[in-house]
């Protein structure tokens, strides 16, 4: 589908002669490539009006990607014919692809691997068009005017021919050779318009360009020439480079230390001028001495340096290679080409990574170097990522007086549902005026911290507005519920029509118990009635459950110990392939609650998909709540009765010595999920479940044993030598006890029953 709009805008130049901006917008919608095979064997699928539609729009793409590569040639500077004429698609966008136009392409592709063909052909597509280069200019038109003056040149004419007319023969030859005239002096004042509208042709707007040309590459001359200075400046002087995340902006900026004092800090009197979080006005000193030596001191006690990550707090000499971080986000690396040990063949390379591992190992962040495994190395630059970011919001969050100090923390893989023995880094969000806190994931904390940058710097600008309503502050969550923990349960015994009742632990975010919660699934028939141990619903193997029906109920009874300053709980799971949570009501009691949440799950067909799950899968289950404030959390503490699984930390203030608390938190961080409480064992109700099963199964075996013990006692006590193999079989598949004693009086009361199989010549089973 091609749209296309015609603008034209109308004006009075300061000649005073009206002009004709004219532009033509086309708005294109391409068709993608139509498949005429199917995938898998290669055949036709498409016939008739739909073949030929697919086959019609192939060719006006194969069209299309002729004049683009076409195009894209002759951008290179090679002669060649664009074919524009091949298709009515490309005739109609010739202006647009390679005349005075201005042309965006989107290209659509998919990261599915059936369309991996149609991804790579699209993208060959746009990286020819990409190639394209137009040349733009203003389409002005002055005809408007010279055509009005002509119409009037005209009437002239005429009307000085009607006035003048002769009629009769005589002057006949006067009258042709008047005509004659008029007509030269028309035809010169063609000529002499076509001269002007070539002269209009040649526009302004090209002059302009070959100014503006001119300027450029002057100002690139100079530039080069600056840059180049710089160079050789900074290739015979000690400079300060930066060090940044993203590799294209490493070594971007270059501050030169030159003899004699260098102020650093973010005054404009500042020969190194320094923006961000805990930067000072004037923040450090580097002198670099007569003989070269290039000392660093700070010029207060409150300006935060780390040198190679330990804290900087008296003079210090600096060396090649030095890594320096002033505040908590400008890193650099000190270089001097006059130390005399200054090889830049042989000297090592400083990167943002291994800065940062640096100042987390200092700060007591010990990242697993040892585990070579991919898991941990995306682990390990997470946490890199994560760690000077972290430390930056502390920093804006202490300036702006927010209140709201954040912390690097690893997230137990069972607190999201997760069976992987890898957790995750997240920032912990704990708000010191309400008492609250929230668990953001890195990427919303990241998301977070741009908005948080963006406050600070028009904070430090001097804005008056910097300040956001609360609905806005980056700071602020105003989530009003959070995951308070999780429980997972095996449904393994399921999988064999075998209940389960279990009290689960609850775990927090690091692993640990903070409460527990009781479960019950019991297999039921279809109109909801829970089956009993009478009811023989037992199988040998999951397998016997295929394409029969299954039913059971999920119920979720009560939570006890969970931490007292959360009202309004509430748990939820998601059971095979439900898209929505079950849900239980809120219940207010913050330490105790009792839901009685039943729910019955009916599935008419058992597929194997079912059979796996149940056999293998986990029901995760979540614990949701809402934070009580400072003051009603205390009140709630005094009105509840607590029964106390884990303690709560004690509330931190936003003001802290960043360097201590660093070093305090990195050593519990990385200490695992051992800081305080009972620590969950994920394989514990794994093993609690095969213990049932098999506890269930040599239940089966003894009653097994049992009933054909007492078979062959009634059979002695008869003297019977012989009981037919059907008996066995029939005694052994059954459970039910009722059936067992009917069988037994169905047997040994019954000569005939004997006498029949001997008669039929039934196998039999010898008695010695």
């Amino acid at each position: 589908m091609i749209i296309t709009i015609t603008l034209k805008q109308r004006s009075i130049n300061s000649k005073g002669n009206e002009e004709t901006k004219t532009s033509v917008i086309n708005l294109v919608d391409l068709a993608g490539s139509e498949r005429l095979t199917d995938l898998a064997g290669g055949r036709n699928t498409v016939t008739g009006d739909k073949f030929r539609e697919s086959v019609a729009i192939n060719q006006s793409l194969s069209c299309l990607g002729n004049c683009i590569h076409a195009l894209a040639e002759k951008a290179n500077g090679r002669n060649v014919k664009v074919p524009y004429r091949e298709s009515v698609l490309t005739r109609l966008l010739m202006n647009a692809l390679g005349g005075n136009s201005r042309t965006a392409m989107i290209a659509n592709i998919s990261p599915a691997d059936v369309n991996y063909d149609e991804t790579l052909s699209t993208l060959r597509y746009a990286d020819r068009a990409k190639q394209i280069q137009n040349y733009v200019k203003i389409n002005i038109d002055n005809t408007d005017k010279i055509i009005q003056d002509l119409k009037e040149e005209n009437e002239k004419l005429k009307k000085l021919l009607e006035r003048d007319s002769i009629s009769s023969r005589q002057s006949l030859y006067a009258d042709e050779t008047s005509k004659s005239r008029l007509e030269e002096e028309i035809e010169a004042i063609m000529k002499e318009n076509e001269r002007k509208l070539t002269e209009l042709r040649e526009s302004y707007e090209d002059r302009l360009n070959e100014e503006k040309q001119l300027k450029l590459q002057q100002e690139n001359d100079e530039k080069q020439i600056q840059m180049e200075t710089k160079r050789k400046e900074i290739e015979t002087n000690p400079n300060l480079s930066n060090l940044n995340f993203d590799e294209q902006l490493v070594d971007k900026i270059i501050f030169i230390i030159r003899s004699g004092s260098n102020l650093i800090g973010k005054s404009e009197e500042c020969q190194i001028q320094l923006m961000g979080p805990m930067i000072q006005d004037h923040h450090a000193i580097i002198n670099r001495t007569k003989n070269e030596k290039i000392i660093l001191e700070r010029c207060d006690d409150d300006c935060r340096i780390l040198l190679n990550g330990d804290a900087v707090t008296h003079k210090v000499n600096l060396t090649h290679n030095d890594r320096l971080l002033f505040g908590t986000s400008q890193l650099f690396v000190f270089r001097n080409p006059l130390d005399p040990n200054f090889d830049t063949t042989k000297s090592t390379i400083v990167t943002y990574e291994l800065a940062q591992e640096e100042i987390a190992s200092k700060a007591g962040y010990k990242l697993n170097n040892e585990d070579n495994s991919i898991e941990q190395a995306l682990l390990n630059k997470e946490l890199l990522e994560l760690i000077p970011a972290v430390e930056e919001a502390n920093a804006i969050s202490e300036e702006l007086e927010k209140m709201v100090h954040f912390e690097n923390v690893l997230v137990a893989p069972l607190f999201l549902g997760k069976t992987g023995r890898k957790p995750e880094p997240h920032v912990q969000v704990i708000n010191s005026s309400t008492g609250q806190e929230f668990l953001w994931s890195k990427d919303k904390f990241l998301d977070r911290m741009f908005l948080m940058k963006q406050m600070y710097h028009c904070y430090e600008t001097g804005e008056e507005q910097w300040d956001v309503p609360l609905e806005q502050d980056p700071f602020e969550d105003l989530e009003s519920e959070c995951l308070i923990g999780t429980a997972q349960l095996y449904l393994q015994p399921l999988a064999y029509m075998v209940e389960i009742k279990e009290h689960l632990s609850i775990s927090d975010y690091t692993g640990q118990e903070i409460g527990v919660i009781y479960v019950e699934v019991i297999p039921c028939d279809q109109n909801g009635n829970e089956y009993e141990e009478q009811d023989n619903a037992y199988v040998e193997s999951p397998q016997e459950l295929l394409g029969r029906s299954v039913s059971f109920v999920v119920k979720i009874i009560n939570c006890r110990g969970l931490p007292n300053k959360f009202t309004e709980i509430y748990v939820k799971y998601l059971m095979f392939i439900d898209e929505n949570y079950s849900i239980s009501e809120k219940i207010s009691i913050s330490i105790n609650p009792t839901f009685n949440f039943r729910k019955r799950f009916d599935y008419s067909h058992a597929t194997q998909s079912l059979i796996d799950f149940l056999k293998e899968g986990i029901l995760n289950i979540e614990v949701w709540g809402r934070q009580l404030l400072q003051s009603s959390f205390n009140s709630t503490v005094e009105n509840e009765q607590s029964i106390s699984v884990a303690t709560a930390n004690p509330e931190q203030s936003s003001k802290f010595s960043l360097q201590d608390e660093l070093e305090k938190r990195g050593s519990e961080l990385m200490n695992g999920f051992k800081m305080n409480g009972r620590v969950i064992d994920p394989n514990k109700q794994s093993v609690i479940v095969e213990l049932l099963l098999l506890k269930k199964q040599q239940a089966r075996m003894h009653q097994r044993i049992d009933n054909i013990k007492k078979l062959i006692e009634i059979a002695e006590k008869q003297r019977r030598k012989m009981i037919p193999i059907d008996i066995l079989k029939e005694l052994i598949f059954t459970t039910n006890a009722e059936s067992v004693d009917e069988i037994f009086t169905r047997i040994f009361s019954d000569e005939q029953y004997y006498r029949m199989n001997d008669a039929n010549n039934s196998t039999t089973c010898n008695i010695n």
